[in-house]
């Protein structure tokens, strides 16, 4: 991917159709859970509502972005200031459009970003989410604390002579 395929504009209302589907498309183990599919929308919209509320809670200033390539949304991008640093709130992207390298620049971008002011990332990952993990790793990012069920992970910006 072209680097400058990928744009990451602010989020609107009009946006709330597409992090349904999104949201949708990243919880499988919600899918599995149900066997009859009428009620499969109504548990996906309350989860993401819950996720929503929990965000607005402890990350009131956050950002929240949508990545789109050729001007097609793909993905979102959550980041809100913490302690000294740039915290990766939610980063996902939709299924047609991974291994296309939109998390990768997405995190350049963030990376760059951060550098220039001095900051570090920092963002948790579930632990069973190897492709993720990968590219954190590939980025980077330093395991900080482990957990049972995630990682916290911390890139550190280098301090320029």
């Amino acid at each position: 991917m072209s680097a400058h395929a990928l744009d990451m504009r602010p989020s609107g209302p009009d946006d709330q159709a597409f992090f349904f589907a999104l949201y949708r498309s990243t919880r499988d183990d919600l899918l599995a859970l149900l066997a009859d599919p009428r009620y499969i929308d109504a548990l996906v919209a309350m989860q993401q509502q819950m996720q929503a509320r929990d965000y607005c809670q402890r990350y009131p200033d956050a950002l929240y972005r949508v990545l789109e390539l050729d001007g097609v949304a793909v993905g979102r991008l959550v980041t809100a200031e913490v302690a000294g640093a740039v915290r990766v709130v939610d980063l996902a992207v939709i299924p047609w459009a991974r291994g296309r390298g939109v998390a990768g620049e997405a995190l350049r971008r963030l990376q760059a970003t951060a550098a220039g002011e001095g900051r570090d990332l920092t963002l948790a990952v579930r632990t069973d989410n190897a492709g993720a993990r990968r590219l954190y790793a590939a980025l980077g990012f330093e395991v900080e604390e482990e957990g049972a069920a995630s990682l916290q992970l911390r890139w550190r910006h280098s301090e320029q002579p």
